[in-house]
């Protein structure tokens, strides 16, 4: 049943918002017909006060080490992993590790009986990254997609992966069994919680997210080297314990005990078996340094992730060699279920309800709120009179033409030596009554999924750079949003400005301990494209503190038939 209300929760939103589009159009068209009929029009334009910001929505710790509140981020549109410091000191270091459910794609194998042996344990989990050139021996030069942080080689970090003993359901007992089950954040604890030395499976103290590809070579069937090429991965043979024992199969009892002993029993029988049994990895990375981190950050590619139980039996001992290379003695397995985030935040300063300088942070971070239309504003006669009602008595006078936010990047609060992939490209606008993006985004139909970064720009612009590439402004046009509190007494609602890693995702992050309401003043959600990026920026408010050529701006363009 609570399946079905979501379901239709969603089909009702659809509705209201191509009711509220049709209206929106409906109204343009009165407008302006009556508007034809007359020869004169004065087209201009009024700056408007509101109220901006700071406002933090998973406080904890400077030092990180209580996290209070975390955001849900369990299957989300991708997984950060690694150590990202930012330039800017107030917003310290992000450490992200992953806890993951794996599974095998066939059940019931049989490895033989006789003279079983594990030949290698593949782990491989993906970058994002681009091909750029192949030289005449084939060796491929790659270049990560998104790599955040310093990009140099030698940027190491500590990467421990362990066995899991934590269970990690799909389903939410709370709500019988109806609902996803939310992981959050701030939980790397309570999944590192049972934790024992024997569930360390791989450690290495130096590891580095770089570009290179990898290669494996064996002899084919007609005893010639073969070379298999990978791309950036994070790649590991399991079967070792690190990087110091690569010779050495130190784990092998662990993979025969989860594989061997187990076939024909009912633990590699069925997927909820398995994951009972076996119930995941956990990849935690942890700053060589943690007074003073320093590393790089990326995205894993879970999608094409997987690991590889490679072995031998008497049957292809005995078999013709050909029979090498036959995938009949792999078994595959994949990442295709829980996968969870898991933030450590250290040295974060804390700006909540700042409103000179508006802090944005992604992940476990900050956003700004702004309360549109908000104090006094003088009138034609030159009386202060409260703003919205000024705005509210031109309904039926004024033709909407475009509606802006302008946010000027606070430069001096901001590191000089920041990089251009340390600061965000894009910010979306959020209606935070009904946990949606306004209507001008879903209006938007330049949509991108080859190249997010320039999708819906009519509704978001792309940061606006100066030459040293350095941020200078943000632009967001809400001029449906505008239009429909003027026509159609659509409510006024406070809206949420957040960093957009990618504007296309519409997935909402719920916030831990918080139950969704429609009252705007309750912070409950935030979108999953602000959890999936770990970069911030600073932008002066709307205060009078702030010098004009800086103050943020809520500008209305409007046409008005003269008297």
């Amino acid at each position: 049943m609570k399946k079905m209300i979501k379901s239709l929760k969603s089909y009702v939103l659809l509705g209201l918002i191509l009711v509220i589009s049709i209206s929106c159009d409906n109204d343009f068209t009165n407008i302006e017909s009556e508007i034809q009929g007359i020869k004169n029009f004065e087209a201009a334009s009024r700056l408007f006060p509101f109220i901006t910001k700071t406002q933090t929505f998973t406080p904890f710790t400077a030092s990180g080490v209580s996290d209070e509140v975390g955001v849900k981020s369990n299957n989300l549109n991708g997984n950060l992993f690694g150590v990202y410091t930012n330039p800017t000191a107030t917003f310290g270091t992000t450490v992200a590790s992953v806890t993951a459910q794996v599974a095998p794609i066939t059940y019931n194998p049989d490895f033989g009986d006789d003279n079983r042996t594990i030949e290698s344990v593949w782990l491989n989990i993906p970058y994002y990254s681009t091909l750029q050139s192949t030289d005449e021996a084939g060796n491929n030069t790659y270049t990560l997609d998104s790599i955040i942080g310093n990009s140099d080689s030698d940027q190491q970090f500590k990467l421990s992966v362990y066995r899991s003993n934590y269970v990690l359901r799909d389903l939410d007992p709370n709500s019988d069994f109806l609902e996803s089950q939310c992981y959050y954040s701030n939980q790397s604890s309570l999944f590192e919680s049972n934790l024992t030395a024997s569930d360390l499976i791989y450690e290495d103290s130096e590891f580095t997210i770089n570009a290179t590809e990898h290669t494996t070579t064996e002899l084919n069937a007609d005893g010639e080297a073969e070379t298999t090429r990978y791309p950036p991965a994070i790649r590991l043979n399991l079967l070792h314990s690190g990087p110091a024992n690569a010779n050495a199969n130190l784990n092998m009892s662990l993979w025969q005990s989860i594989f061997f002993a187990n076939q024909g029993t009912n633990v590699l029988s069925t997927k909820s078996n398995f994951k009972d049994f076996f119930k995941g990895l956990i990849f935690k990375v942890e700053p060589l340094n943690s007074s003073s981190p320093t590393g790089s950050l990326t995205y894993l590619n879970f999608n094409a992730a997987s690991i590889l139980f490679d072995y031998t039996n008497q049957e292809e001992l005995d078999a013709e060699e050909e029979y090498a290379d036959s995938a009949a003695t792999v078994y595959r397995l994949e990442f295709n279920d829980n996968i969870v985030n898991t933030f450590n935040q250290i040295n974060v300063e804390d700006h909540d309800q700042d409103q000179d300088n508006l802090y944005l942070k992604g992940t476990e971070g900050s956003m700004a709120v702004l309360e549109l239309f908000s104090g006094n504003i003088e009138n034609e006669d030159g009386d202060l009179v409260p703003t919205f009602d000024y705005f509210y008595s031109k309904k039926d006078k004024w033709l909407i033409n475009e509606a802006n936010l302008v946010f000027y990047v606070n430069n001096d609060l901001l590191n000089d030596s920041r990089s251009e992939n340390d600061e965000p490209n894009r910010l979306t606008l959020y209606d935070l009554k009904n946990n949606t993006p306004i209507l001008d985004y879903f209006l938007d139909g330049s949509t991108n999924t080859v190249q997010p970064t320039l999708s819906k720009t009519g509704f978001s612009e792309v940061l606006e750079r100066d030459s040293d590439e350095k941020g200078v402004r943000y632009k967001i046009r809400l001029t449906a949003h505008i239009t429909n509190i003027l026509q159609s007494d659509s409510t006024n609602v406070k809206l949420g400005l957040f960093i957009a890693n990618n504007v296309n995702i519409l997935e909402q992050s719920k916030i831990q301990g918080r139950n969704n309401d429609n009252d705007d003043s309750t912070l409950d959600i935030v979108p999953s494209t602000n959890v999936l990026s770990p970069k911030a920026t600073i932008l002066h408010g709307y205060d009078a503190n702030i010098s004009e050529p800086l103050r943020a701006e809520f500008e209305i363009f409007y046409t008005e038939p003269e008297n």
